[in-house]
């Protein structure tokens, strides 16, 4: 079954919806300036509330020693996902599993990825710069390659472009962000139903697998 993590969660109603949808993790950010971001402690009362089975993800973005080990060490997360310039020591050294995000616009990124072999899972994820223009990076970068740790497929995804997406990259697992919202960090339910549902259909008709 393809891996569905729904991030950029702010709000209870939201975390209540998406379980229902039977998703498989809840990111919450934590980075400053980020329109998504809510404080750690709101973070830790939200992950708090996810149902068991769920996993609850602390995305950060180039945090300090200190920042780094609060959040792993809180309890409230299973995962953090590192999502800057985080050296391959820091992931190593995270005392948790790590989703390591890397911004991807050409080949040369995606080879960043060879030196984060502690990593649980990478992240590809379209830079800011092209989710700005409405864009997801180019899929064919991803064609033939393989990686040390299975992927998860991010930037700009939705009900509209899902289904190419999967076809086309096959990935462990999808993130679900801006596409699925009405408004940073408000999830649009109705849209991440129709999401969630391609992400099914997928995993029924290409893979033979059904939950």
């Amino acid at each position: 079954m393809t891996f569905i993590k729904v991030c950029g969660v702010t709000r209870r109603q939201d975390v209540d919806a998406a379980a229902g949808l039977g998703v498989d993790a809840l990111g919450f950010i934590l980075v400053e300036g980020s329109p998504r971001r809510v404080p750690l402690e709101e973070a830790v009362s939200l992950a708090e509330s996810v149902p068991a089975g769920i996993r609850r993800v602390a995305v950060m973005m180039n945090p300090s020693p200190g920042e780094l080990a609060e959040a792993a060490a809180c309890g409230a997360f299973d995962l953090l996902q590192l999502h800057g310039e985080e050296t391959p020591e820091m992931v190593e050294g995270a005392g948790i599993d790590v989703i390591k995000g890397l911004s991807v616009s050409g080949p040369a990124d995606l080879e960043r990825a060879a030196a984060y072999g502690a990593a649980r899972y990478f992240l590809f994820d379209s830079r800011k710069r092209e989710m700005a223009k409405g864009s997801v990076f180019d899929h064919e970068l991803l064609s033939g390659r393989t990686f040390a740790r299975p992927f998860i497929l991010a930037g700009g995804l939705g009900p509209d472009n899902l289904g190419d997406a999967l076809v086309a990259v096959r990935p462990f697992g999808v993130d679900l962000n801006s596409g699925v919202e009405d408004s940073p960090g408000v999830k649009d339910i109705g849209r991440l139903e129709k999401a969630v549902a391609v992400v099914r259909g997928f995993d029924e008709t290409e893979r033979g697998e059904r939950r």
